[in-house]
């Protein structure tokens, strides 16, 4: 028979063993986040960082007599002063294409890239003198490797070779009413995000034409950044376009790669997560075992518990050496191979299967896959739950609790 000292050894139990998800769950984040801190950097220097194409400029300089004063004499005299001028490109029309190449370290997925960068420039000079200056091009990341890089200016290839730097800076000639064209190619790698800053700070862009192409679905748009304003379904992923006349911004362009369930924050999740199970899962045992005459001993609980425990701790573990699906099934196993046969020993075969199995099968294995499908996963524990609470309802509605609780 249950008793009351029974139900409150049942609650102390249960509490240890919250106790013991939460110190397993601050473990795996504190894990994660440490792997995180230290993988990064080391994923971004074998493959490459996060890239920011900065869009070129044609930048040129004049001098000008400035009058100054001297503060000891009161004389007045003059000085050169170097200035910066910089020209925008008429024309921008960019073909950027990603191909995601997703590569994991420890817990941690990575969303590595390729990208093919083509950027064809129109710089014109409205001026009726000429201007002597440069094309400043910057690369999108220091610690990336650039092959195929090629510049073109007028269709003339410019010769690259030797020490760059951060930028490159191509020597152009403008005369009156001219323009000049520009080509850059090359194919990179990086890290989470691409973006194309037009410029620092409320920038404007003429005649803007960048069309992107992916060969993966779901991508995001950086916060910040300009949404595209067409989109298409390829074969391999999308094509999304920027299209502007002439537009004046201080926003950019930027695309997130798509994200990978990653084992560490998914098994963390789950491990917070574990009690709500466990006293849907003790509160089913404890109900019916009550009503059936099953007398079940604050033991049994605590080896149960333990059981769902060891489902959360085996996960935890396993999942730095197989697939997080492989995992979670491999662990759903041993747990079921652990309670059913205990309870077949400890009570019957029925009680076993339709109560205890069955139980588990909903309360701890359906809700933690329900964290597989972020989004959905609320939805799915509420509809358990309220089912669970219906069958529990219905099926004690005759109970005479005061006789059961004595």
């Amino acid at each position: 028979m249950m008793t009351v000292w029974r139900v409150f050894a049942v609650i102390g139990i249960f509490i240890a063993t919250m106790i013991g998800w939460m110190i397993l769950g601050v473990s795996l984040v504190q894990r994660t986040r440490h792997a995180d801190d230290i993988l990064t950097g080391k994923v971004a220097e074998l493959w490459g960082s996060e890239h920011v194409q900065r869009a070129p400029s044609f930048v040129y300089y004049t001098f000008e007599k400035e009058k100054r004063v001297n503060e000891e004499t009161g004389k007045a005299f003059f000085v050169d002063v170097k200035r910066s001028h910089f020209y925008e490109p008429e024309h921008s029309t960019i073909d950027v294409d990603f191909f995601l190449d997703y590569r994991r370290k420890g817990l941690v997925w990575f969303s590595t890239y390729k990208v093919v960068f083509d950027g064809r420039y129109v710089f014109k000079n409205y001026g009726d003198s000429p201007l002597q200056g440069f094309c400043e091009f910057q690369f999108p990341a220091s610690g990336a490797i650039y092959d195929n890089f090629k510049i073109f200016l007028d269709g003339n290839e410019f010769d690259s070779q030797g020490k760059i730097g951060t930028c490159i800076s191509v020597p152009i000639h403008l005369g009156p009413r001219e323009e000049k064209k520009l080509k850059i190619t090359y194919n990179s790698q990086g890290l989470n995000s691409w973006k194309y800053m037009f410029g620092d700070g409320v920038t404007s862009v003429k005649n803007f034409i960048l069309t992107s192409k992916t060969n993966f679905d779901n991508p995001d748009f950086a916060t910040g950044t300009i949404s595209p304003t067409e989109k298409e379904k390829i074969p391999d992923g999308w094509e999304f376009s920027w299209k502007y006349k002439d537009l004046v911004t201080g926003y950019n362009i930027g695309i997130e790669m798509p994200k990978k369930m990653n084992p560490g924050p998914l098994a963390s999740r789950i491990s917070f997560f574990a009690p709500i199970p466990l006293l849907f899962f003790l509160t089913t045992l404890l109900i019916f075992g009550s009503v059936r005459k099953i007398n079940l001993h604050p033991m049994h609980f605590f080896f149960l518990s333990a059981s769902f425990f060891s489902f959360h701790l085996l996960y935890a573990y396993l999942v730095d050496h197989i697939t997080i699906h492989w995992t979670f099934w491999i662990s759903a196993v041993v747990v079921l191979l652990l309670v059913i046969p205990y309870l077949w020993i400890a009570v019957n075969a029925r009680f076993a299967f339709l109560v205890a199995g069955l139980s588990e099968l909903i309360f701890l294995i359906l809700f933690s896959y329900a964290f597989f499908f972020p989004g959905w996963t609320g939805l799915i524990i509420t509809i358990g739950s309220i089912i669970t609470l219906a069958i529990l309802m219905f099926s004690t509605a005759k109970v005479k609790w005061s006789e059961v609780f004595r």
